[in-house]
């Protein structure tokens, strides 16, 4: 009951400001009356900004489906990049070992020709000795026939 004359009350003087201003409007009461005016178009700006209000969640809504459609992608384009990573890490491998055997078929056929050479070098020594010493052996067993016939 206490609010109820307590609302009223607000209510009378409410209304008996209003009317005042209204009579004898100065500047300063222009601003009251202004600010009273302000009050009643409240309901007006509190629409206003509510609505404003639920235009911008719903474009903070929106760019939060937006984001979380661009995590996603992102997530999908890591999971490939880590399968093409991966792929790229057998490859290497694959290569590094292709290459070993290759380097490997390479020392081999380098040492087989070099035995190769070293024995043709070490035939060709043996044939060129045998016919120096068959020249010197004849020289030899020529002197010593000479010597024997004087």
């Amino acid at each position: 009951m206490r609010m109820r004359s307590t609302m009223a009350t607000g209510r009378v003087l409410v209304t008996l400001f209003i009317c005042i201003g209204l009579m004898n409007p100065s500047s300063a009461e222009a601003s009251w009356l202004d600010r009273v005016k302000d009050i009643y178009q409240m309901p007006e700006n509190i629409e206003q900004i509510q609505k404003e209000y639920e235009t911008t969640k719903q474009q903070l809504e929106e760019q939060k489906d937006q984001l979380a459609e661009t995590i996603r992608r992102s997530e999908e384009t890591e999971a490939k990049l880590l399968e093409q990573n991966e792929q790229l890490v057998n490859e290497n491998k694959q290569l590094q070992e292709r290459l070993r055997v290759m380097e490997q078929a390479a020392l081999d056929k380098e040492r087989r020709n070099r035995k190769i050479t070293n024995m043709a070098v070490a035939a060709a020594a043996l044939v060129v000795l045998y016919f120096v010493l068959g020249r010197v052996f004849r020289y030899m067993v020529w002197r010593r026939q000479k010597r024997q016939m004087k």
